[in-house]
């Protein structure tokens, strides 16, 4: 969007791919932040879910069989 149009200004090919360039890394910055955020959100829940394993697979006052 932004950098084509800005790209379209610019008669240089060497401008054009330097802000090709400038804008993948941004958006390689925001991409990596969302997967970072991502992990740490699987890693709190998997730390959530392992330390009450036991509660999950044999709840309180359940009288039949666990299913699993």
């Amino acid at each position: 969007g932004d950098a084509v149009a800005k790209a379209s200004k610019e008669t240089h090919v060497m401008d054009y791919r330097a802000l090709v360039h400038e804008r993948d890394e941004a958006v390689y910055g925001e991409l990596r932040a969302m997967v970072l955020d991502l992990r740490a959100f699987y890693a709190e829940l998997y730390h959530i879910i392992s330390s009450n394993l036991e509660k999950i697979v044999n709840p309180k006052g359940e009288e039949k069989p666990s299913m699993y």
